[in-house]
């Protein structure tokens, strides 16, 4: 009898262990996802700051009006703040939760 109450706790600490490391394994990969994201909408905003200086140099040089073009580059770099703000939120709230196991 008590080697059948030993195996059926080996067996359930396994278990246990398999569901353990499949959760951090997803969290991992979230986390991953999540930070690859991030750095995307960093070099999408990199790339945006530089045209925008390109684009503003060319038509100062030329004497257009900027300004219209400013907001829309200002705008579309809010847009990429809101969603790396977003994200950061997602991943200090996985953080933190894997911290407290």
């Amino acid at each position: 009898m008590e080697l059948n109450g030993l195996f059926d706790k080996v067996k359930k600490s396994s278990a246990d262990a398999m569901d353990k490391a499949k959760d951090t394994t997803k969290r991992l990969m979230t986390v991953n996802d999540l930070k690859s994201k991030m750095r995307g909408y960093n070099n999408d905003k990199g790339k945006l700051f530089t045209q925008m200086g390109m684009d503003l140099y060319i038509a100062k040089k030329q004497g257009e009006e900027i300004d219209s073009a400013i907001e829309e580059f200002v705008s579309q770099i809010d847009t990429l703040n809101v969603r790396i703000k977003n994200l950061q939120e997602k991943l200090d709230l996985l953080e933190s939760g894997a911290s407290e196991e």
